[in-house]
């Protein structure tokens, strides 16, 4: 039976939230500069968990921090130690404004693998970046596929409440459900060449966007100087 208009009034002043219309999260982004990728998936999102993952990952990193830090303190957790400052500067980051964490060089106890969430809860926790980045590239999947969902959801649940993009760089996603984008990207074939590669054109694949729900096949090509990852 319908409410009648009185009825519907006198309910809407005791419960006024019951009759609103539900509107689906808006989430606040970040450019990675790369036109293509920007356009798929309206960047990357504040307040969420995102993952960069496959073939070229570095290159999308390397361009998201050159973007990102003109407008953002950013801090990079470097898994390997295997971030290149020069291929930074050289994308036009301003490294001024970014803090770079190179796990293994202190002289904590902890493996490198533990070290990077450690720091990138602290990080996270403490406010004041725009985006953390956490590479994981460089560590198998064997020992990324050993980490508890319960860390996932802990992170994903954190950056909820921080104006901050959490980013994790890795050559295979792991955050199943707890990521709200996940950007999977593939090396398009190219001729071989007796010169070397200077560019190389890719394919991301979104496999998962921040609403939560699949994309369409959206697949975006684009190019980019290779940072050899």
């Amino acid at each position: 039976m319908r409410a009648t208009p009185l009825l519907r009034s006198e309910l809407e002043a005791l419960f006024p939230e019951a009759f609103k219309t539900h509107q689906p999260r808006r989430h606040d982004t970040i450019s990675t500069g790369i036109s293509e990728v920007d356009l798929a998936t309206g960047g990357i999102p504040v307040s969420t968990l995102s993952e960069i993952c496959g073939s070229g990952k570095t290159s999308v990193l390397t361009s998201l921090l050159a973007h990102a830090s003109h407008e953002h303190y950013c801090a990079l957790v470097d898994g390997k130690d295997s971030f290149d400052p020069a291929s930074a500067d050289a994308a036009g980051a301003n490294l001024s404004r970014l803090l770079w964490v190179r796990c293994g060089k202190s002289k904590q106890k902890l493996p490198p693998l533990e070290q990077a969430f450690a720091i990138a809860d602290i990080l996270l926790h403490s406010g004041g970046f725009g985006l953390v980045a956490v590479d994981l590239g460089d560590f198998s999947d064997r020992l990324l596929n050993k980490i508890e969902p319960a860390i996932w959801f802990r992170f994903a649940r954190a950056v909820e409440k921080q104006r901050t993009a959490l980013v994790f760089i890795e050559e295979q996603h792991h955050a199943r459900s707890c990521a709200g984008l996940v950007l999977n990207l593939k090396t398009k074939h190219s001729p071989l060449s007796s010169t070397l590669i200077m560019k190389l054109e890719f394919e991301a694949e979104l496999i998962r966007t921040a609403d939560k729900k699949l994309p369409s096949s959206v697949r975006p090509i684009f190019a980019l100087r290779t940072e050899w990852a």
